[in-house]
């Protein structure tokens, strides 16, 4: 998470950014995290902002925000017809913006962490969903989760899995939250189509990025 939001006001069209910035180069679950959503201001006027949002969604039905660790990535084969998430994918899609993330391979001496960094000048956009729940002090906790989905091109060499890309042009649409209910599969189905993996390249990093506590760009570093 070091894209500078200043960056991103031109190229996303931002009215508002409200996330608070702070370069970081390991973020687990539980983090704070930048959203792109477009939400109605209190005039009514839709508005596109880039929010702050925890990383491990927490429904509005939910008792406490544990349930939130268990739901940092939602599968998008199954995320239609899942309690946890068919309400927000229906009204409330959001995307993450990043410069990379990072993956693990296992291999015969354990794991090892890999970088998938945006191939291009334009940063990563990955599609997301986000929701609304009430703290006991009366506040709005903004919650997000990022949709996965079968690897595919050569990051299935690392893992099975993958977040979903959205390129440039198809995130006016994902995040638009007047799309109708009906719409809203043949958008995730489109989404799924478009999934470059040449978007990304990467490189294998050292193995204390597995450690929360380390932070900072030599982690980013290709060794070997």
């Amino acid at each position: 998470m070091s894209l500078d939001p200043a960056d991103l006001a031109d190229e996303l069209r931002l009215d508002v950014i409200s996330y608070d910035y702070t370069p970081r180069y390991n973020v687990p679950p539980g983090s704070f995290v930048p959203i792109v959503v477009e939400r109605l201001d209190d005039e009514g006027q839709l508005t596109r902002r880039l929010e702050t949002a925890s990383w491990g969604l927490v429904p509005g039905w939910a008792k406490d925000t544990k349930i939130g660790f268990k739901a940092f990535n939602a599968r998008s084969e199954t995320v239609l017809e899942k309690p946890m998430f068919r309400q927000s994918i229906q009204r409330r899609r959001c995307a993450l913006p990043i410069p990379g993330y990072y993956e693990w391979e296992t291999t015969e001496d354990g794991k090892q962490p890999w970088m998938m960094s945006a191939a291009g000048k334009d940063p990563l956009f990955m599609a997301g969903l986000f929701e609304f729940w009430k703290q006991p002090d009366q506040s709005w906790l903004v919650s997000t989760t990022i949709l996965t989905m079968e690897a595919a091109g050569h990051l299935s060499d690392v893992h099975h899995r993958m977040p979903v890309f959205l390129d440039r042009g198809a995130v006016d649409g994902w995040i638009d939250p007047a799309v109708p209910s009906a719409d809203v599969p043949p958008l995730l189905e489109t989404a799924l189509a478009q999934v470059d993996p040449a978007s990304v390249t990467r490189h294998k990093v050292g193995k204390s990025v597995g450690n929360v506590r380390n932070d900072g760009p030599e982690l980013t570093a290709p060794v070997g």
